[in-house]
Protein backbone atom coordinates (compact mmCIF):
# COMPACT_ATOMS: atom_id res chain seq x y z
CA UNK A 1 0.00 0.00 0.00
CA UNK A 2 2.73 2.21 0.46
CA UNK A 3 3.79 4.91 3.57
CA UNK A 4 2.23 3.84 6.89
CA UNK A 5 2.75 6.08 9.87
CA UNK A 6 2.21 6.68 13.38
CA UNK A 7 0.62 9.38 14.62
CA UNK A 8 0.84 10.30 18.15
CA UNK A 9 -2.25 12.03 19.83
CA UNK A 10 -1.54 14.25 23.15
CA UNK A 11 -4.62 15.14 24.77
CA UNK A 12 -4.92 18.20 26.86
CA UNK A 13 -7.26 18.45 30.42
CA UNK A 14 -8.91 15.36 28.98
CA UNK A 15 -9.81 13.03 32.20
CA UNK A 16 -8.08 9.89 33.21
CA UNK A 17 -11.74 8.09 32.62
CA UNK A 18 -11.59 9.31 28.86
CA UNK A 19 -7.94 8.65 28.51
CA UNK A 20 -8.68 5.01 28.46
CA UNK A 21 -11.36 5.02 26.31
CA UNK A 22 -9.52 7.12 23.89
CA UNK A 23 -6.96 4.65 23.91
CA UNK A 24 -9.42 1.88 22.98
CA UNK A 25 -10.79 3.54 20.13
CA UNK A 26 -7.25 4.09 18.55
CA UNK A 27 -6.42 0.72 18.93
CA UNK A 28 -8.74 0.40 16.15
CA UNK A 29 -6.98 2.45 13.82
CA UNK A 30 -4.00 -0.46 14.78
CA UNK A 31 -2.96 -2.47 11.26
CA UNK A 32 -3.84 0.67 8.96
CA UNK A 33 -1.92 3.08 7.02
CA UNK A 34 -2.60 5.48 9.87
CA UNK A 35 -1.45 4.48 13.32
CA UNK A 36 -3.39 6.50 16.12
CA UNK A 37 -1.51 6.32 19.53
CA UNK A 38 -2.18 8.58 22.81
CA UNK A 39 1.17 10.29 23.93
CA UNK A 40 2.21 12.02 27.26
CA UNK A 41 4.81 14.02 25.49
CA UNK A 42 4.17 17.63 24.37
CA UNK A 43 6.54 18.57 22.29
CA UNK A 44 5.36 19.62 18.78
CA UNK A 45 6.30 17.22 15.64
CA UNK A 46 5.31 16.87 12.24
CA UNK A 47 3.02 13.79 13.54
CA UNK A 48 1.65 14.74 16.27
CA UNK A 49 -2.09 15.76 16.47
CA UNK A 50 -3.66 17.45 19.81
CA UNK A 51 -6.84 16.79 21.49
CA UNK A 52 -8.17 19.62 23.83
CA UNK A 53 -11.11 19.28 26.19
CA UNK A 54 -13.61 21.85 25.07
CA UNK A 55 -15.31 22.04 28.14
CA UNK A 56 -12.82 23.14 30.71
CA UNK A 57 -12.04 26.86 30.41
CA UNK A 58 -8.25 26.23 31.84
CA UNK A 59 -7.61 23.84 28.70
CA UNK A 60 -9.07 25.89 26.40
CA UNK A 61 -6.70 28.77 27.97
CA UNK A 62 -3.90 26.51 28.35
CA UNK A 63 -3.93 25.90 24.38
CA UNK A 64 -4.53 29.57 23.24
CA UNK A 65 -1.79 30.70 25.19
CA UNK A 66 0.75 27.99 23.95
CA UNK A 67 -1.26 27.28 19.97
CA UNK A 68 -2.15 30.09 19.20
CA UNK A 69 0.17 32.76 16.73
CA UNK A 70 -0.47 37.15 17.36
CA UNK A 71 -3.33 36.72 14.73
CA UNK A 72 -5.21 34.40 16.56
CA UNK A 73 -4.44 31.45 13.89
CA UNK A 74 -3.88 28.26 15.30
CA UNK A 75 0.10 27.10 15.34
CA UNK A 76 -1.18 23.21 15.36
CA UNK A 77 -4.49 21.60 13.70
CA UNK A 78 -6.66 20.47 16.62
CA UNK A 79 -9.32 18.26 18.13
CA UNK A 80 -11.94 20.06 20.28
CA UNK A 81 -13.60 17.25 22.35
CA UNK A 82 -16.94 18.08 24.30
CA UNK A 83 -20.53 19.60 24.23
CA UNK A 84 -18.69 22.91 23.55
CA UNK A 85 -17.94 23.08 19.55
CA UNK A 86 -15.22 25.30 18.96
CA UNK A 87 -14.79 26.90 15.29
CA UNK A 88 -11.93 28.29 13.33
CA UNK A 89 -9.11 27.29 10.74
CA UNK A 90 -7.58 23.59 11.36
CA UNK A 91 -9.95 23.56 14.14
CA UNK A 92 -12.40 19.98 14.52
CA UNK A 93 -14.18 18.78 16.85
CA UNK A 94 -15.84 15.72 18.24
CA UNK A 95 -17.65 14.58 20.98
CA UNK A 96 -17.14 13.12 24.38
CA UNK A 97 -18.26 9.96 25.46
CA UNK A 98 -16.02 8.83 22.27
CA UNK A 99 -17.15 7.51 19.08
CA UNK A 100 -14.48 5.16 17.41
CA UNK A 101 -15.92 5.72 13.82
CA UNK A 102 -16.02 9.72 14.77
CA UNK A 103 -12.39 9.85 16.25
CA UNK A 104 -11.17 8.24 13.47
CA UNK A 105 -12.70 9.77 10.34
CA UNK A 106 -11.88 13.07 12.30
CA UNK A 107 -8.20 12.45 12.58
CA UNK A 108 -8.23 10.87 8.77
CA UNK A 109 -9.38 14.58 7.56
CA UNK A 110 -6.74 15.85 9.81
CA UNK A 111 -4.11 14.29 8.15
CA UNK A 112 -5.14 14.94 4.60
CA UNK A 113 -5.83 17.99 4.20
CA UNK A 114 -3.24 19.44 7.13
CA UNK A 115 -0.43 16.79 7.34
CA UNK A 116 -0.86 16.05 3.51
CA UNK A 117 -0.83 12.26 4.19
CA UNK A 118 -2.42 10.41 1.56
CA UNK A 119 -0.55 7.17 0.44
CA UNK A 120 -3.63 5.76 -0.84
CA UNK A 121 -3.47 8.19 -3.80
CA UNK A 122 -0.70 5.94 -5.88
CA UNK A 123 -2.28 6.52 -9.37
CA UNK A 124 -3.11 3.52 -11.65
CA UNK A 125 -2.94 0.69 -8.39
CA UNK A 126 -5.92 -0.32 -6.58
CA UNK A 127 -6.39 0.94 -3.48
CA UNK A 128 -6.32 -1.39 -0.16
CA UNK A 129 -10.16 -1.94 1.34
CA UNK A 130 -8.96 -1.78 4.41
CA UNK A 131 -7.80 2.11 4.32
CA UNK A 132 -9.59 4.81 3.41
CA UNK A 133 -12.25 4.61 0.55
CA UNK A 134 -11.37 6.56 -2.89
CA UNK A 135 -14.89 8.63 -2.19
CA UNK A 136 -13.76 9.69 1.36
CA UNK A 137 -10.37 11.21 0.28
CA UNK A 138 -12.16 12.73 -2.66
CA UNK A 139 -14.84 14.31 -0.13
CA UNK A 140 -11.70 15.64 2.20
CA UNK A 141 -10.24 17.25 -0.84
CA UNK A 142 -13.38 19.00 -2.39
CA UNK A 143 -13.36 21.13 1.23
CA UNK A 144 -9.93 21.51 0.85
CA UNK A 145 -9.50 23.06 -2.45
CA UNK A 146 -12.14 25.28 -2.81
CA UNK A 147 -10.57 28.32 -4.07
CA UNK A 148 -9.84 29.77 -7.49
CA UNK A 149 -8.07 27.38 -10.02
CA UNK A 150 -4.85 28.07 -10.79
CA UNK A 151 -4.78 26.16 -14.40
CA UNK A 152 -6.88 23.54 -16.45
CA UNK A 153 -6.62 19.81 -17.17
CA UNK A 154 -7.89 17.14 -19.00
CA UNK A 155 -7.78 13.18 -18.02
CA UNK A 156 -7.87 11.04 -21.30
CA UNK A 157 -8.39 7.11 -19.51
CA UNK A 158 -10.90 4.76 -20.19
CA UNK A 159 -10.75 3.61 -16.20
CA UNK A 160 -12.54 5.04 -13.85
CA UNK A 161 -10.90 4.58 -10.82
CA UNK A 162 -7.59 5.94 -12.58
CA UNK A 163 -9.09 9.32 -13.89
CA UNK A 164 -10.63 9.59 -10.21
CA UNK A 165 -7.18 9.54 -8.61
CA UNK A 166 -6.00 11.72 -11.15
CA UNK A 167 -8.96 13.90 -11.12
CA UNK A 168 -8.36 14.64 -6.72
CA UNK A 169 -4.08 14.54 -7.48
CA UNK A 170 -4.69 17.38 -9.71
CA UNK A 171 -7.54 19.16 -7.63
CA UNK A 172 -4.89 19.29 -4.66
CA UNK A 173 -2.61 21.19 -6.93
CA UNK A 174 -5.59 23.58 -7.87
CA UNK A 175 -6.65 22.75 -11.10
CA UNK A 176 -10.03 22.45 -13.37
CA UNK A 177 -10.43 19.31 -14.17
CA UNK A 178 -12.19 17.72 -17.50
CA UNK A 179 -11.98 14.08 -17.87
CA UNK A 180 -12.93 11.74 -20.81
CA UNK A 181 -12.82 7.97 -21.12
CA UNK A 182 -11.58 7.58 -25.28
CA UNK A 183 -9.82 9.33 -27.11
CA UNK A 184 -12.62 10.47 -29.45
CA UNK A 185 -14.27 12.72 -26.57
CA UNK A 186 -10.78 14.20 -25.86
CA UNK A 187 -10.18 15.68 -28.93
CA UNK A 188 -14.08 16.64 -28.89
CA UNK A 189 -13.29 18.57 -25.62
CA UNK A 190 -10.05 20.33 -27.17
CA UNK A 191 -11.54 21.63 -29.88
CA UNK A 192 -14.40 23.18 -27.64
CA UNK A 193 -11.60 23.63 -24.92
CA UNK A 194 -8.15 25.16 -23.64
CA UNK A 195 -6.45 23.36 -21.29
CA UNK A 196 -3.01 23.98 -19.81
CA UNK A 197 -1.89 20.06 -19.84
CA UNK A 198 -3.43 17.02 -21.02
CA UNK A 199 -2.34 13.58 -19.18
CA UNK A 200 -3.48 10.82 -21.55
CA UNK A 201 -3.30 6.97 -21.01
CA UNK A 202 -2.22 5.01 -23.94
CA UNK A 203 -4.20 1.83 -24.48
CA UNK A 204 -7.97 2.64 -24.52
CA UNK A 205 -10.41 1.28 -26.82
CA UNK A 206 -10.20 2.65 -30.23
CA UNK A 207 -7.95 5.23 -30.81
CA UNK A 208 -5.03 4.85 -28.70
CA UNK A 209 -3.22 7.30 -26.98
CA UNK A 210 -0.33 7.52 -29.64
CA UNK A 211 -3.14 8.18 -31.77
CA UNK A 212 -4.76 10.76 -30.23
CA UNK A 213 -1.46 12.94 -28.96
CA UNK A 214 -0.20 12.62 -33.01
CA UNK A 215 -3.35 14.59 -33.93
CA UNK A 216 -3.04 16.99 -30.57
CA UNK A 217 0.52 18.04 -31.78
CA UNK A 218 -1.05 18.20 -35.41
CA UNK A 219 -3.90 20.49 -34.83
CA UNK A 220 -2.99 24.30 -34.07
CA UNK A 221 -5.12 24.66 -31.23
CA UNK A 222 -2.90 21.98 -29.23
CA UNK A 223 0.23 21.43 -30.43
CA UNK A 224 1.93 23.50 -27.54
CA UNK A 225 -0.55 21.93 -24.97
CA UNK A 226 1.74 19.83 -22.81
CA UNK A 227 1.12 16.24 -23.09
CA UNK A 228 1.59 13.70 -20.58
CA UNK A 229 1.10 9.70 -21.54
CA UNK A 230 0.28 7.52 -18.87
CA UNK A 231 0.89 3.63 -19.44
CA UNK A 232 1.34 0.33 -17.59
CA UNK A 233 3.67 -0.10 -20.56
CA UNK A 234 7.68 -0.08 -19.44
CA UNK A 235 9.28 -1.08 -22.49
CA UNK A 236 12.29 0.93 -24.56
CA UNK A 237 9.85 0.83 -27.48
CA UNK A 238 6.81 1.50 -25.89
CA UNK A 239 8.98 5.09 -25.00
CA UNK A 240 9.94 5.76 -28.41
CA UNK A 241 6.45 5.39 -29.69
CA UNK A 242 5.42 7.95 -26.92
CA UNK A 243 8.11 10.24 -27.96
CA UNK A 244 7.19 9.58 -31.60
CA UNK A 245 4.02 10.48 -30.94
CA UNK A 246 4.59 13.87 -29.93
CA UNK A 247 4.23 13.76 -25.96
CA UNK A 248 6.20 15.84 -23.61
CA UNK A 249 6.52 12.91 -20.88
CA UNK A 250 5.39 9.90 -20.70
CA UNK A 251 4.83 7.61 -17.24
CA UNK A 252 5.07 4.38 -16.08
CA UNK A 253 1.74 3.24 -14.04
CA UNK A 254 1.69 2.72 -10.80
CA UNK A 255 2.60 6.32 -9.93
CA UNK A 256 3.60 7.40 -6.77
CA UNK A 257 2.13 11.41 -5.52
CA UNK A 258 5.59 12.84 -5.53
CA UNK A 259 6.69 12.21 -9.11
CA UNK A 260 3.40 12.80 -10.70
CA UNK A 261 3.72 16.16 -8.81
CA UNK A 262 7.09 16.77 -10.07
CA UNK A 263 5.86 16.15 -14.02
CA UNK A 264 3.12 18.73 -13.19
CA UNK A 265 4.93 21.74 -11.57
CA UNK A 266 7.67 21.22 -14.71
CA UNK A 267 4.67 21.83 -17.55
CA UNK A 268 2.69 24.31 -15.00
CA UNK A 269 5.51 27.16 -14.18
CA UNK A 270 2.60 28.78 -11.65
CA UNK A 271 2.37 25.50 -9.83
CA UNK A 272 6.01 26.45 -8.86
CA UNK A 273 4.94 29.63 -6.46
CA UNK A 274 2.24 27.38 -5.04
CA UNK A 275 2.71 25.54 -1.69
CA UNK A 276 2.18 22.10 -1.28
CA UNK A 277 -1.07 20.86 0.23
Amino acid sequence: MGDIREFKVYPIGVSDRDKQMLKRVLRVSSGSVRNYVMTDVEARDSNKLFLVNSDDDDSISYWCKHYLNSDKSPRVPTVFAGKRKIKGNRIYNVNVPFLASQVINVFDTVTIKEMNFIPELTIGKTMDERNLSQSFIENVINKKTEKENIFTALVVDDSQPVRKQLEIELKILGAKVEVAFDGRRAIELCRDNAYDIIFLDVVMPGMDGYKVCKFLKKNIQTKNTPVVMLTGKSSPFDKVKGTLSGCDSYLIKPLEREQFETVARKFIPDLNQVQRM
